[in-house]
C-alpha cells in the first residue's frame, strides 16, 4: 500500500502490543484494521483482512468524498 499510495498518503504499521495507548486511542478491537487519519483524527476504518484492490478502492472512495 505504501508504494501504491506514494505521494498521496503516508502508510504506517503499528504493533498494537508495543503501542497499547495508541491502540486504545483509536479503539482498536481486533486486527488487522486500517484507519484513515486526517490531522490525527480517524475519519473511517476498515477491519479484517482485505485484498490490495479492496483497500485501494476504499481509499479512492474516501478520497473522492474529500
Amino acid at each position: 500500500m505504501a508504494a501504491l499510495l506514494a505521494g498521496e498518503a503516508v502508510v504506517v504499521q503499528v504493533n498494537t502490543e508495543q503501542s497499547p495507548a495508541l491502540s486504545g486511542r483509536f479503539g482498536v478491537r481486533g486486527i488487522p484494521v486500517l484507519h484513515l487519519l486526517r490531522n490525527g483524527k480517524s475519519l473511517e476504518q476498515l477491519a479484517g483482512a482485505q485484498s490490495a484492490e479492496a483497500v485501494l478502492a476504499w481509499f479512492r472512495r474516501l478520497q473522492a468524498r474529500g
